[in-house]
């Protein structure tokens, strides 16, 4: 697969790619234009075809080939791949889920699914009379092509095998299983059922809710060759025109409360499958926003999952709101009850993560466990806006503090302790690779790197990479390394061919090098280079003996007066240590 993607990149020109949606200008060996990301009025958006990357200089869009088609198509990677293989040309291996005819077999067998579920629908009528208790009116049922699954153990899979569908394949799709004689039966029985189509719309999976009470109320379609629940939000197929638009989110917990909000005006809303919001559901929302309004149930258990909802996805950097609704309510019973205007006005309202944290901390049994758990919450806050406000808010709660000013100023301490304390326990010693303008190479350690992305200099600059403490940053040592076990022999040809197989932050600083200053180095810049980078380790050498030969001495002197004193009488007193804080 890695050898097909890597042809991919070789065949494809990105200035010819991004050319058919930007109007592109060659400038010396890159080319400008109007970042497609913002409203960019002077061209801050450049692409250069050696390195294969682009880079806007003003929003700090960026990226590859691939990059280019799932940020503007709005797919993911594998289907990035698919179009552009198509434009390039290249016949991609044949795996399961990728194999046109089995994926044809997939979706004609889950249609043929959600068909049989909508017809059994009509000919239930405890299930229409669910339907009418929840105020699902006919049009809205056949929007969201809900279906009902009879309580009969074999009605879909007599269903599929007379239709000419192989059962074992309706296993794979999680619609049938098989009991000890290896008969098959339904996965599905006595539910409603909602279908669940990815962004693009196609059918991937369903899932399905008890018309009563019960254990477990709701039963979602496991992992398939088709479905992996982590990538798919339900709803977004319908959410995505609108969430492009306002480049807002609101994410909800269940079925019913997306389809309640889409029928209230909030097109936006979207919901993960029976399984807690993850790294990958909140890379999904990136691609289409900034912001995500998180709207779920007001119990205890909604509300902890709301925070935690939170973390992940502030940490994929999306902003973040939490809806506070009324107590017992959900988006679904906030609609029959309040009426559209009342789910309108919860998802566009809502508070931060750190004041939703903080407003459940509240509720600590005692005013020590509030301060206790407080200080932990704002010394994990991020934005040091946010923080500072709320430490402003809740300084006039503490108890013997009656001066504001003063208790700010103890709570800031605090915080400051538990942050250097975190700080401490974090830090590992791991090198970040960052953005050029904060990596903090060296001009000649630059040099080098660049001659790596001409074909004439790369030998002589790869040659030096594995000399001993050659670089005098950790950063390029890092890349360095990359390179070298990534190559150990200099790869041939453009860049554009190769830098795929590095990691996507040396690939965008390598890049942002190539971008600036590559057709200013030559072989008498990198040999000055070089050997300055060698002039420069001699020195750091030198150094070193230095303040080993210094450190010795020192120590040998002061063991030496340390004698003359027992000799002399005189004991030197111990120094109690200094508390940081006094």
């Amino acid at each position: 697969m890695a050898g097909e993607i890597d042809l991919v990149r070789a065949r494809i020109d990105l200035v010819d790619l991004i050319s058919q949606r930007v109007l592109l200008r060659r400038t010396g060996k890159n080319w400008k234009g109007l970042c497609p990301f913002h409203d960019d009025r002077n061209p801050s958006f450049t692409v250069s075809r050696e390195t294969g990357r682009y880079k806007c200089w003003s929003c700090g869009a960026g990226g590859d080939a691939f990059t280019w088609v799932m940020e503007t198509q709005k797919v993911d990677f594998p289907e990035a791949l698919r179009i552009l293989a198509q434009q390039a040309g290249v016949t991609l291996s044949e795996r399961q889920a990728g194999d046109p005819g089995k994926r044809t077999l997939y979706e004609q067998m889950m249609t043929s699914a959600v068909q049989f579920f909508r017809n059994a629908l009509h000919r239930s009528s405890d299930a229409l009379e669910y339907c009418k208790s929840r105020d699902l009116p006919e049009a809205v049922l056949d929007e969201w092509e809900v279906g009902y699954a009879p309580d009969v153990g074999e009605a879909l899979a007599i269903h599929l095998q007379k239709a000419g569908f192989p059962l074992a394949t309706g296993k794979e799709l999680f619609l049938v299983d098989q009991d000890a004689s290896g008969g098959y039966f339904d996965k599905f029985r006595g539910r409603l059922m909602f279908p669940i189509r990815d962004e693009r719309g196609a059918l991937v999976a369903l899932g399905g809710r008890l018309l009563g009470d019960g254990v477990p109320k709701y039963v979602n379609s496991g992992d398939t060759p088709i479905f992996a629940k982590r990538r798919v939000l339900y709803g977004m197929h319908k959410a995505k025109d609108a969430i492009a638009k306002s480049r807002r989110a609101v994410l909800v917990e269940g079925y019913l409360d997306v389809i309640a909000c889409h029928r209230a005006g909030v097109h936006e809303a979207v919901a993960s499958l029976g399984t807690a919001l993850g790294s990958d559901h909140a890379k999904l929302l990136r691609r289409w926003c900034e912001e995500v309004v998180i709207l779920y149930d007001s119990d205890p258990a909604g509300q902890s999952a709301a925070q935690r909802a939170a973390e992940v996805l502030t940490d994929e950097g999306l902003r973040t709101r939490i809806a506070l609704i009324p107590e017992g309510k959900d988006p679904d019973a906030l609609l029959r009850q309040g009426g559209p205007a009342a789910v309108q006005r919860a998802a566009s309202g809502g508070v931060t993560p750190l004041e939703h944290r903080l407003g459940q901390i509240t509720a600590a049994p005692t005013e020590n466990d509030f301060w206790k758990a407080a200080i932990i919450a704002l010394g994990e806050e991020t934005n040091p806006l946010e923080r500072g406000r709320q430490i402003v808010l809740i300084a006039d709660r503490h108890p013997t503090l009656r001066d504001s000013e003063e208790a700010q100023r103890w709570l800031r301490r605090q915080v400051a302790a538990h942050r250097r304390s975190r700080r401490q326990q974090l830090r590992s010693g791991q090198a970040v690779i960052g953005p050029v303008a904060q990596a903090g190479l060296a001009k000649i350690e630059e040099a080098v790197l660049l001659a790596c992305l001409d074909p004439g200099l790369r030998g002589e600059a790869w040659s030096v990479l594995a000399e001993p403490d050659l670089f005098a940053t950790t950063l390029a040592e890092a890349i360095a390394r990359e390179l070298l076990q990534a190559f150990p022999e200099p790869p041939s040809g453009v860049p554009a061919t190769w830098l795929g197989a590095l990691t996507e932050p040396t690939q965008a600083l390598l890049g942002e090098l190539g971008f600036g200053t590559v057709e200013r180095v030559d072989a008498a810049v990198l040999h000055d280079a070089i050997e300055s980078l060698r002039r420069r380790r001699e020195r750091r050498s030198v150094r070193a003996l230095r303040q080993d030969a210094e450190s010795a001495e020192d120590e040998r002197l002061h063991e030496i007066g340390a004698r003359l004193k027992r000799l002399s009488g005189v004991v030197e007193p111990e120094v109690p240590p200094v508390d940081e804080f006094e």
